[in-house]
């Protein structure tokens, strides 16, 4: 099981950046991940908090890798290239 933590998020240029926190019963493993406005907009029309687009980002990666495997630091739209389905199943996934 994972717990995921969006603990802060920080305007930047281009968007946010978030430091996001997965634990699990082992170990807490922190990340940085950036979300950019346009893919905001494009996954949400601006409908959904940004940080519920990061949290439902890491469901859908943990869902698929364990934790150990994500890279500590990227960007959201890099996961649309490792999976291809990702566009498509992202808003299902928002609480």
């Amino acid at each position: 099981m994972h717990t995921i933590h969006v603990q802060t998020e920080t305007d930047t240029r281009t968007g946010w950046a978030f430091a996001v926190q997965v634990t699990t019963p082992s170990h807490t493993h922190p990340f940085t991940v950036r979300l950019s406005w346009i893919d905001y907009d494009h996954w949400t029309h601006g409908r959904i908090a940004p940080e519920k687009v990061v949290h439902a980002a890491f469901r859908f990666l943990l869902d698929r890798q364990p934790p150990e495997e994500i890279a500590p630091d990227f960007d959201c739209s890099t996961i649309r290239r490792t999976h291809p389905d990702f566009d498509k199943l992202l808003p299902t996934l928002f609480d």
